[in-house]
C-alpha cells in the first residue's frame, strides 16, 4: 500500500505541523508533499530531502521563494494543489487549513482529510484578513471581494473531493458542516503529554534567555503563542500593565512582536522571550503558575500540553477550549470577548491557583485523553480498514 501525506504549508512549526510530524511517525514510508516549503523555518523537523521533489516546481513555491510571504501566495494555491500528481498512490492523507483538501486523485485512491479548520481567511476571518493586508479600502476591497468570492466557490467544490473527513474538535466539525455541508468524524490532535511530564525541573535556560527563574521566584504566568493580530496578545498586555505585581512571560515570536514589545516596554512585569523548544520550553512551562489563553481557537494544542505538565489554564470561554478545559477542575474562564471581565475573574482564579484549588493530578488526567497514542490508533484504524 503506497501512502502520500499532503500538508498545506511547511513555513512554521505550530500545532498543525505537530499533526504532520506524528503522521510521518505512524507511516514512515509515506511521501510528504506541501504547497510551500521554507527550509529555514521548518527544516529542523521536516528536512528538505523529506519533501517530494515535484513540490519545488509548483507556482505557489516559486512565488514564495520570491516574496517570502505565504499570504501573497494565495492566488497560486488552488492551481498548485491541483497540479500535484497522486495517481500512483493508494492512500492520500491531507492535513488542511485551506487549500490542501483540493487535491485531485483517482477514484481508487482513498483520500482522507484532517481539518484543522476550514479556510478561516475565506470564511469567518475574511474581514480581519483584509485589514491585515490593507485590502479594506474601497477600490482594493472591491476587487479583493470579487476574488474572495471565486476562492470560496473553489473551496466549496474542493471540499467534495475527499472520501473521509476528520475534524480536530466539535468547533471545527460544526464549521465543516456550515460551510461545506459535510459530516466529519472528530479526531483530537496528537499531543506528546509525556514530554511535559519529564523530570527536568533543573534544566538550565540558555544564556540568551531574558528570564531566569530565580529572579521571579517561579511566580509567573505564560502566554505561549505566535504573536499575530488574531491571538489578541495586545489585550493581554494591557490587562497585565494593571496587574503589575504578577509576572507574565510571553513565549514565541511572529509578525506583531515589535509592536507588542513597544506596548509593554514600561511594564517590568511583562517579559518577552523568543521561541523556545525542547527541554527549555518544558522547563518554562513546568515552573509557571498558569497558562493565559486569551484568544479563540478551534482546538488548542498548547492548553493540553500545559495541563500535561500539571498546570491549569485561564482562557476565553469560547470554541475549542470549552471542550478541553474543565471549569473549576483544570482551569477557569473569563467570558467577555472584549475582556471587560478579565481582571475581576483573573484575580479570583489567581488566588485559587495559589491555594492549589486546581490540582496537578486532575490537569494531567484531563490531558491524557488527548495523548498521541489515541490519535495513532484512530488513524491506523481508518487507514488500514479494508
Amino acid at each position: 500500500m503506497k501512502i502520500a501525506i499532503l500538508h498545506e504549508m511547511l513555513v512554521k512549526l505550530w500545532g498543525a505541523e505537530k499533526v504532520v510530524e506524528e503522521l510521518i511517525r505512524i507511516f514512515p514510508e509515506a511521501h510528504l508533499y506541501t504547497l510551500i516549503y521554507d527550509e529555514k523555518k521548518a527544516g529542523e523537523v521536516f528536512p528538505k530531502n523529506l519533501i517530494h521533489q515535484s513540490c519545488f516546481s509548483l507556482p505557489s513555491q516559486k512565488r514564495y521563494s520570491l516574496l517570502r510571504r505565504q499570504k501573497l501566495c494565495l492566488p497560486k494555491m488552488s492551481q498548485s494543489v491541483e497540479m500535484l500528481d497522486f495517481s500512483s498512490y493508494d492512500i492520500l492523507i491531507i492535513s488542511s487549513s485551506g487549500f490542501a483538501h483540493g487535491a485531485i486523485t483517482k477514484p481508487e485512491c482513498r483520500t482522507l482529510v484532517y481539518y484543522h479548520a476550514p479556510a478561516r481567511y475565506l470564511w469567518d476571518w475574511a474581514h480581519e484578513y483584509r485589514r491585515e493586508l490593507w485590502l479594506h479600502t474601497w477600490i482594493l476591497g472591491y476587487f479583493f471581494g470579487k476574488y474572495l468570492k471565486k476562492l470560496r466557490e473553489w473551496d466549496y467544490i474542493a471540499s467534495k473531493r475527499p472520501d473521509i473527513l476528520l475534524s480536530n474538535s466539535k468547533t471545527t466539525q460544526s464549521r465543516i458542516w456550515k460551510y461545506y455541508r459535510r459530516n466529519s468524524q472528530i479526531v483530537f490532535p496528537p499531543i506528546d503529554t509525556k514530554r511535559f511530564q519529564k523530570d527536568i525541573w533543573t534544566t538550565k535556560l540558555s544564556s540568551q534567555s531574558p528570564l531566569f527563574l530565580s529572579e521571579v521566584d517561579n511566580k509567573y504566568y505564560i502566554i505561549l503563542s505566535a504573536l499575530t493580530e488574531f491571538k489578541r496578545i495586545n489585550i493581554a498586555i494591557k490587562n497585565f500593565t494593571v496587574l503589575s505585581d504578577i509576572n507574565l512571560l510571553i513565549i514565541w515570536e511572529w509578525s506583531q512582536k515589535k509592536e507588542l514589545e513597544k506596548l509593554a516596554w514600561e511594564s517590568k512585569n511583562i517579559i518577552f522571550t523568543w521561541a523556545r523548544y525542547g527541554d527549555e520550553l518544558v522547563t518554562l512551562v513546568q515552573n509557571s503558575l498558569w497558562l493565559i489563553f486569551p484568544w479563540e481557537e478551534d482546538f488548542g494544542i498548547v492548553p493540553i500540553e500545559v495541563m500535561a505538565a500539571g498546570k491549569p489554564v485561564f482562557a476565553l470561554y469560547k470554541w475549542g477550549l470549552t471542550e478541553t478545559v474543565v471549569n473549576w477542575v483544570t482551569g477557569a474562564f473569563f467570558e467577555d470577548s472584549q475582556w471587560w471581565d478579565f481582571i475581576q475573574n483573573f484575580n479570583m482564579f489567581h488566588k485559587n491557583n495559589l491555594a492549589w484549588v486546581y490540582t496537578s493530578e486532575e490537569c494531567k488526567k484531563q490531558a491524557a485523553y488527548y495523548d498521541k497514542e489515541v490519535f495513532k490508533k484512530t488513524i491506523q484504524g481508518l487507514i488500514l480498514k479494508e
